[in-house]
């Protein structure tokens, strides 16, 4: 499931698969005259891939009940208003390719005639909450152009369920999100609908606690694979749990571009344990045309999937939800302004500000993504412990703006120095919260 840029995973035509850096989202460059996305900032790109047996089912055709249910009433897919029309009754038609003819797939592989109007998936969590990737919706603009999309699922093997314009949400705003590499390396968003899905759409449960999955867990990915209708994999196994930096775990889910911010389940509980990032290539050449690209259960490199905790942590941090938080009241922030220039990086001519961290407190800091931030140009954040050593520190986390999460090991007096990119100027309020 690889990742790739945002509209484009379903319309690889004469194209490549996109290989951009981290997920398994899906488009290329859109045609003509539509946003174009953003880069994704993460690791290298891989696609997602069949492990083993291919075990997606359309949802009329899987046995579980609940897996269903996850399916219909919890699972989005994101769109651009290009994507589909909206007759005049209300009812909606998808403007798309096949799959065949989207990815030049040969006669003998699976889903062909299914459309492919689908960039990323997402998950409902709350009454006008989605979860979904970092790099699905990149920025203020790519929200604005996004619709969010449930009913996008099959009733039988050649009727799709009738999709209406109640369906379709709009993507207000980023409530929070992160696209980070190295450790921990965290892709996640989580947007705000226009409008309440509940109670004709049903949240899904958020896995507890913030333990990192046994290996050999079952798990199940449900979200548009390529860009397709809802398919259920749920023969997926937790191959590397990472406990050491809890920020992803890696298992062998079937999973393609578009797939990208999919759900993914226990297999006990059926509670969302995280978001389908990225993975192995998708698709490979077989003569003329391409086939799925197939791995031994215990090949490839297996699709990385974030763990699901801390883009709870985060959306916590700066709002309230009595479903995920436990309240409705955001905690408090703490705020300073600044103006800068020539700071190298948040190294030099920076405003600063010292905090005090107990071990194993969290403060997390932004110009973004925190209640009261905001700036003006490229700035860039940095956290350094007592010895002047950087911990942590942010670029471009919303757009040109900055955030950062960080568990402090030890106890001590810690700095936030507030700069700009390089060599730039910028300005802004830095806000902070602590718990």
């Amino acid at each position: 499931m690889r990742t790739m840029s945002r509209v484009a995973s379903r319309k690889l035509l004469g194209t490549m698969l996109c290989a951009l850096t981290i997920s398994a989202c899906g488009p290329a460059p859109e045609q003509q005259g539509e946003p174009q996305p953003e880069q994704p900032q993460t690791d290298s790109a891989k696609q997602p891939v069949v492990y083993g047996t291919d075990d997606r089912q359309d949802v009329y055709a899987h046995p579980d009940a609940t897996l269903r249910q996850r399916a219909e009433q919890s699972t989005v897919a994101l769109m651009t208003t290009s994507d589909y029309t909206v007759g005049s009754n209300g009812n909606v038609t998808f403007n798309a390719s096949t799959l065949q003819s989207a990815y030049n797939l040969c006669s003998n592989q699976r889903f062909l005639t299914d459309l492919t109007p689908a960039f990323c998936s997402g998950t409902l969590i709350d009454d006008d909450l989605v979860l979904t990737a970092g790099h699905c919706i990149t920025s203020a603009s790519a929200c604005t152009s996004t619709r969010v999309v449930f009913n996008f699922y099959k009733t039988a093997a050649t009727t799709l369920k009738q999709v209406t314009s109640a369906d379709i949400f709009s993507c207000q705003s980023i409530v929070v999100r992160q696209q980070t590499s190295g450790t921990p390396n965290l892709d996640y968003a989580i947007i705000k609908l226009d409008r309440a899905a509940t109670p004709r759409f049903v949240p899904a449960p958020i896995r507890a606690g913030n333990a990192a999955l046994p290996v050999g867990t079952g798990v199940t990915v449900i979200g548009s694979g390529s860009g397709i209708p809802f398919k259920i994999d749920s023969g997926g196994k937790v191959r590397d749990a990472r406990a050491g930096s809890l920020d992803y775990f890696i298992a062998t889910t079937d999973t393609f571009g578009g797939n990208s911010g999919s759900g993914v389940y226990e297999n006990t509980g059926y509670t969302v344990a995280g978001i389908l990032v990225r993975g192995e290539t998708d698709y490979v050449s077989s003569g003329s045309c391409r086939i799925v690209n197939a791995c031994a259960e215990t090949g490839c490199s297996g699709e990385d999937i974030t763990y699901v905790r801390p883009a709870v942590n985060a959306y916590c941090a700066v709002a309230g939800s009595l479903r995920l938080c436990g309240t409705t009241q955001p905690p408090p922030s703490t705020t300073f302004t600044f103006t800068a220039s020539n700071t190298n990086n948040a190294q030099q001519n920076t405003t600063n500000r010292a905090v005090t961290l107990a071990a194993g407190q969290t403060i997390r800091v932004g110009t973004c993504s925190v209640s009261g931030a905001s700036g003006t140009g490229d700035t860039y954040l940095r956290l350094s412990n007592a010895a002047g050593t950087s911990v942590a520190s942010n670029d471009d986390s919303c757009g040109t703006l900055s955030f950062f999460s960080y568990t402090a090991t030890t106890a001590g007096t810690y700095t936030i120095r507030a700069g700009c990119y390089s060599s730039n100027s910028c300005s802004g309020t830095v806000a902070y919260t602590i718990q």
